[in-house]
């Protein structure tokens, strides 16, 4: 029988470790360091994932998203020009009739294409002598306040607003009421209906009898201010003075214009359609549709 001291170191010796008890470290020695580091490397690479949108993925959308926006204004800003183009055309056809009942009361006379005193300001279209004047003769008939009427009631804000008879859509209006210092006209009168005399300097204002071909003679058209496009570079006179000649014609809607012609009807035309680009005012030979006079033979454009 063994001793009690000697019992207890033998099954002190027999005591088997615990499981939580740290592993031996392996040997090793001998083995590829290379083929342990790609090892690493290869868990590494398949384990580490990109999140997000790469550059090239923004790039794309970012590009897609300026087209669809670019193609959005476009469409936009067409209908808004095709809008415009339908109410002024309907504001000078309304013109046009206003026209042809203001001849058929004065016996054929046309209204005065300015006023030719001290200025078409305010203040001079409302003398007396501007009342034949085509902005206030052709207003009166149309039961608006006429130009000489806004003047005398220091009221040119109703000039430049939308629902007044001579308000253009789309036409470059001064949007600062300190500028509203005289009326700027965005139609204006056919300035070669009415020729000064020569003997007597005098100019009278015709009747629509002596218009020759009333179907091609333009009476009214839509007349370049300071601010609009001139389309032909030998363009002139965008003045917005009352009355306008062939090179003062603007082309507000999509490089186009109005005109109004004797017998009523009205076209749109580009500036392109009335003068070469040195300027030469187009005629009936040369392959033009539009006269400016009243009688093209003895009186060509």
């Amino acid at each position: 029988m063994l001793h009690g001291k000697a019992y207890l170191k033998k099954a002190a010796v027999s005591v088997t470790l615990p499981a939580s008890h740290t592993p031996p470290i392996a040997d090793t020695a001998g083995a590829d360091p290379l083929k342990s580091m790609n090892v690493t490397s290869r868990s590494t690479t398949r384990t580490v994932r990109p999140t997000g949108f790469t550059l090239m993925e923004i790039l794309v959308t970012m590009s897609v998203v300026m087209v669809l926006a670019g193609l959005t204004l476009q469409v936009m800003k067409n209908g808004r020009q095709k809008a415009h183009l339908v109410r002024a055309t309907q504001k000078i056809k309304d013109l046009g009739q206003s026209f042809m009942a203001y001849t058929g009361e004065n016996g054929g006379l046309l209204p005065r294409e300015n006023h030719s005193g001290s200025g078409d300001t305010w203040e001079a279209a409302a003398e007396p002598e501007a009342r034949e004047v085509w902005y206030n003769a052709l207003l009166l008939g149309m039961a608006h306040k006429s130009v000489g009427e806004i003047g005398e009631d220091g009221e040119p804000q109703l000039f430049y607003e939308d629902s007044y008879p001579l308000h253009v859509p789309g036409a470059p209006y001064p949007k600062s009421e300190k500028k509203f210092k005289a009326p700027l006209f965005a139609i204006g009168m056919n300035s070669r209906l009415q020729r000064r005399e020569n003997e007597t300097g005098h100019k009278p204002q015709g009747t629509v009898a002596s218009i020759q071909a009333p179907v091609n003679t333009v009476i009214f058209l839509e007349r370049g201010m300071p601010k609009d496009k001139k389309i032909v570079s030998a363009q002139a006179n965008f003045s917005a003075s009352p009355k306008a000649g062939p090179k003062a014609f603007a082309a507000r809607h999509n490089q186009r214009g109005l005109l109004l012609f004797a017998d009523g009807h009205v076209e749109v035309k580009a500036p392109a359609d009335i003068i070469t680009g040195s300027g030469k005012v187009k005629t009936l030979e040369e392959g033009s549709s539009v006269v400016w006079t009243r009688d093209p033979d003895d009186d060509p454009n």
